[in-house]
């Protein structure tokens, strides 16, 4: 199936809600999103860069996957969400492709990392403020254990998949996360975080796993090369964050506020591996040449019900900035309008797509 023109409304809206969650709260006072106090500035794992996928839950919420915005014909081709071995990658515009790209990692990355916890499908539930009630818990306890209690809340407003971390914001009942996990037993705390860690060997194992809880945050470790201590000390404001050096804090502010964002810093943006190791968004997407010598990359998307927008910031070494015309002709060639900036090592991108109303002829006669 093409993810096409209208189709990338539809099933935007419709794969999250199944697998995937997503945030609230993305402008912190106008400055740098606020789940950028989540990010790693070097990322969560010992690899290169750090890649990460920021998906707006209130959006998610209010937003019906049926219903027909008038610009939707007006998007340009986003995806093809049917890969395989022998899928070629599909040629894009980035200012779409890179973010819509981004939320397909996150959907599978959430798919497959969240599995072996036991409370996976009620946290992807909780995108439409869902609870974790009273004998829902997978795992077995002795008689004598409390339960939760019917209507234990559970609600996210917010999700941040960095590298192989899943940070999800709401409101969380710790006993019931806990009640609801499968292989895990306490660790040490950290900071205001009561933290689990796995235990059981197996087909879904949780050995080398971890989620940590508090009453406002869950974070939940997908990938065991990642750190959940890296993620739980950039939380804790004991680590550098992202938006604090090297070019990262402007391209936040130009482009990481949308429904959908994605973030390639250090890294090719079109290899961000997803938990299992096996799909990244090079499999969805192929964007032109001009970003190939792009150090960092933030892209984000918004559908609105008038007008779609899309945002672009990329940083290029010295001496390697392509020139305005290679910009205009692979990036946002389609939008309604367009503002395309370059700045020393600095390009960014906005574009929007509405529908234009036909202009009435006036009649210019005279009796």
């Amino acid at each position: 199936m093409d993810l096409q023109r209208r189709d990338v409304l539809k099933t935007a809206a419709a794969i999250p809600l199944a697998a995937v969650a997503g945030c609230t709260g993305v402008l912190d006072d106008g400055e740098t999103p606020a789940y950028n106090d989540s990010t790693p500035k070097d990322g969560a794992n010992d690899d290169a860069g750090v890649f990460f996928v920021h998906i707006d839950a209130e959006w998610l919420r209010d937003f019906d996957g049926d219903e027909e915005l008038p610009y939707a014909e007006e998007l340009p081709d986003a995806v093809d969400i049917d890969v395989g071995s022998d899928t070629a990658p599909v040629n894009v515009d980035p200012l779409v492709g890179y973010p819509t790209g981004g939320l397909l990692v996150g959907t599978i990355s959430l798919g497959f990392g969240l599995l072996p916890y036991g409370f996976g499908d009620r946290l992807l539930k909780g995108v439409g403020g869902s609870e974790l009630s009273e004998g829902t818990a997978d795992n077995d306890t002795d008689s004598d254990t409390d339960t939760p209690e019917s209507g234990s809340e559970l609600r996210v407003d917010s999700m941040l998949l960095v590298d192989g971390v899943a940070v999800f914001r709401g409101s969380f009942d710790a006993d019931a996360v806990v009640a609801a996990s499968e292989g895990f037993e306490p660790g040490e705390e950290r900071n205001d975080f009561d933290v689990y860690e796995g235990t059981e060997e197996g087909f879904l194992s949780t050995e080398g796993l971890a989620f940590a809880v508090r009453e406002d945050t869950l974070v939940t470790l997908l990938d065991g090369e990642s750190s959940l201590d890296t993620v739980l000390d950039t939380v804790a404001g004991e680590a550098e964050r992202f938006g604090e050096g090297d070019g990262g804090g402007w391209a936040l502010e130009t482009a990481g506020d949308g429904h959908i964002t994605l973030g390639a810093w250090g890294i090719d943006p079109e290899a961000g591996a997803t938990s299992d190791g096996e799909a990244d968004t090079g499999q969805f997407i192929k964007s032109g040449p001009v970003l190939e010598s792009a150090t960092g990359v933030v892209s984000s998307l918004t559908l609105g019900p008038e007008e779609g927008t899309a945002s672009l910031a990329a940083v290029y070494p010295e001496g390697e900035v392509p020139d305005r015309a290679a910009i205009e002709n692979e990036v946002g060639a389609s939008a309604t309008t367009r503002d395309v900036s370059v700045d020393g090592v600095r390009v960014a991108v906005d574009g929007t797509w509405r529908v234009v109303e036909e202009s009435t002829p006036t009649d210019t006669g005279s009796d």
